[in-house]
């Protein structure tokens, strides 16, 4: 972590003056305060205290004492400095991965780094002169999903055809149900069921089979699935009502539990899985994947190379209503720990797979 100059003492000042004149409800407005005003690397180094700290399951005073200084041996221990560009995951899942590691970050591609991570959120995101520039510069360099330009649902369906062999696209036209539009841009969750077939199509949307990942009770599955090169250390079980199959809001989200790839999945869905992820330029990055319990297969529905924080995100941060819909505190470090060891093992050590 960059050195802190004692200058800044006065912004610690600040933040108590704040407290007291406007109360702790203030916090969240405070937040925003401090992310214009602190320094970075001071702001990065508190959050990495705070996060770390969000993950003592024993919340005695000695574990707590520990687990502060379980951080600050990390600190001292992990001198890794991650690069991402062009955008910072001030909300991505990888952001709390690196505070959870003790890893510092940079947005400045010109600074020093162990590992360049491209970072855009956005459906489409052509090849960046600045990261191209620097795998010319240093042809051993390895950036992470550099060749990960398009995922869009049109191309991820394309993608999935090719290695399973079947496709989740229907001809709304011509094909005789009910069928599932949305937008061919990723994150929209507009779901929506039709009754096909229809007389036109809309520009800027996909229809696909409407998926029976109906499991119980009224309850659908969602398979959320953390890739991370040829690793994926687990899987996310997410419980939506069958009303609410498409999960427009986490409000909507019944449970979420941790399940080993290997009792979701066959070795030959693994396999499939890993190439299709090689194939869309995807190293690091999430899948959105149901099964239809009427012919047993599984349909890559949604891939995401900037995923959120959703599952691993500190719980103090959020509104309480809210906190009943993520992880258990022993699974959401479940997830931490096992999360930072595939990025450990497949990112910054892929020489070791």
């Amino acid at each position: 972590m960059s050195q802190i100059h004692k200058s800044q003492g006065k912004y610690v000042k600040i933040v108590f003056a704040l407290l007291r004149l406007f109360g702790f409800k203030s916090i969240p407005a405070i937040a925003k305060l401090l992310q214009t005003y602190i320094p970075f690397p001071l702001l990065h180094l508190y959050r990495t205290y705070k996060y770390n700290l969000s993950t003592v399951i024993d919340r005695q005073l000695s574990n707590l004492f520990r687990n502060q200084v379980v951080t600050t041996k990390k600190l001292i221990a992990n001198r890794k400095t991650i690069l991402f560009y062009p955008e910072f995951p001030t909300s991505g899942a990888i952001y709390y991965i690196c505070l959870f590691l003790g890893y510092n970050v940079t947005n400045n591609p010109e600074a020093a780094f162990d590992l360049c991570i491209k970072w855009k959120d956005a459906t489409f995101s052509p090849k960046d002169y600045v990261l191209f520039r620097l795998s010319v510069q240093n042809p051993i360099l390895s950036i992470v999903n550099i060749n990960c330009e398009n995922i869009s649902k049109t191309y991820v369906d394309r993608v999935f055809h090719t290695v399973f062999g079947y496709s989740v696209t229907v001809d709304p036209l011509t094909y005789t149900g009910q069928c599932v539009m949305k937008s061919d841009l990723n994150g929209q969750h507009d779901g929506k069921i039709i009754s096909c077939p229809i007389d036109t199509v809309e520009p800027g949307i996909v229809y696909n089979k409407l998926i029976d990942n109906e499991v119980e009770d009224g309850k659908v599955l969602l398979l959320r699935v953390p890739v991370f090169k040829y690793i994926i250390p687990f899987v996310y079980l997410k419980y939506f009502p069958v009303e609410h199959r498409f999960g427009r809001s986490f409000a909507h989200l019944i449970s979420v539990r941790l399940a080993e790839a290997q009792d979701i999945f066959s070795e030959v869905e693994i396999s499939k899985i890993l190439c299709f992820c090689q194939k869309l330029g995807l190293d690091y990055g999430e899948l959105d994947i149901l099964r239809d319990r009427r012919d047993r297969r599984l349909y890559i529905v949604d891939a995401n190379n900037t995923p959120s924080a959703t599952m691993i995100y500190n719980p103090l941060d959020l509104p309480l209503d809210k906190q009943k819909c993520f992880l258990s505190p022993s699974d959401r470090l479940i997830a931490l720990q096992k999360l930072a060891q595939a990025f450990k093992t497949a990112l910054l050590n892929p020489s070791k797979l």
